[in-house]
This record gives C-alpha cells, structure tokens and sequence, in this order.
C-alpha cells in the first residue's frame, strides 16, 4: 500500500484538489477509515493549528501509520486525534465541519449507523464527501451507501473529478 501511495497514487488523485474546496483554517475535520494515511497530512495542513484532524481506522496498524505520516509533515500542524474504532459506529466528537470517507464506506456492515453517528457528530452545514471505487462498488450498491443520509435529511450532490470513482458531497 506504501508503494502504490507514493508512486501511482499522486499521478491520480491530487489529495490537496480533492479537499481543499472543503476545508479551512480552524476547522474540526475526520478521516474516516483512514487507512494508510493518504489524505490525511493535507486535511492536517488546511485545518491548520487552530484546527483538528480527528483520525478513524479499524486496524490500528493502519492508524498509527496514518499518525505517523501526519507528524512526519513539517506543514501539518492540526490537533491530532487518533481513534480506532472497529464497529461502524466510531465515537467522534461533535461539531465536525468536515468528513471524508474514501473508498471504505462499502466496507461497512451497516452504513446506517454510521450516518446516524455523522448525522450527530456534524455542524449544521458540514459536509460529508464520499468517494467509492467505481470498479467495485456498482451504481446500485453505492445508491444503497447514500441512501440512509439522504433519508436522515443530509442533501446529497455529485463531486467530479475524482478518478475511477463515484463521489458525493452530503451536507447536513
């Protein structure tokens, strides 16, 4: 995962592109299912220092290096806040601005739950960006991921340019 991170992956997904239309200096803002990381220094770096990145993984070795290549950033001065949480229902705290959400929603159970505890832990305004791997997660599927949001009032509209993927925007 490493390698694919460091050599292809930047060819095709510019992680400053993808969130920077979502995130500002001081806000409070989740990486769930965070995986190795790859996100996760940028979403640090536009938070700033008055802001919070809080990190969520299921694995916790996937979690620790996600810390590691958020500390590793000389740029990435967020408040760190690292939770594994291996139900879907991770415990996050309130008054999120910000939640991405990328190519791990189809691995939750229960998608439901998830968008309950986002549906709690999100300011009025804040966004959920959602993005699935187009390949693996067919229409139909993917419309089964989103529609618990949008039956708990989030909006949904279509993100662009996020390549081989399905992307959503959800505002609550």
């Amino acid at each position: 995962m490493e390698a694919f991170d460091r050599t292809l992956r930047p060819l095709l997904y510019d992680p400053e592109r993808i969130v920077r239309p979502f995130v500002a200096a001081g806000d409070r803002v989740a990486d769930i299912g965070c995986g190795a990381g790859y996100f996760s220094p940028t979403l640090s770096r536009l938070a700033g220092p008055s802001g919070e990145l809080v990190l969520v993984d299921a694995q916790e070795e996937m979690l620790q290096h996600a810390v590691e290549q958020v500390r590793r950033d000389p740029l990435a001065r967020a408040q760190l806040t690292p939770i594994l949480s291996a139900d879907g229902e991770p415990s996050l705290p309130v008054e999120l601005d910000f939640v991405l959400m990328s190519w791990m929603l189809h691995e939750v159970e229960e998608p439901e739950g998830l968008w309950r505890v986002l549906r709690r832990s999100m300011r009025p305004g804040g966004k959920v960006l959602v993005i699935e791997p187009r390949m693996h997660v067919r229409a139909a599927r993917w419309e089964e991921e989103l529609a618990p949001a949008e039956r708990m009032g989030f909006a949904r509209a279509q993100a662009r340019g996020v390549f081989a993927s399905r992307a959503a925007v959800l505002t609550r």
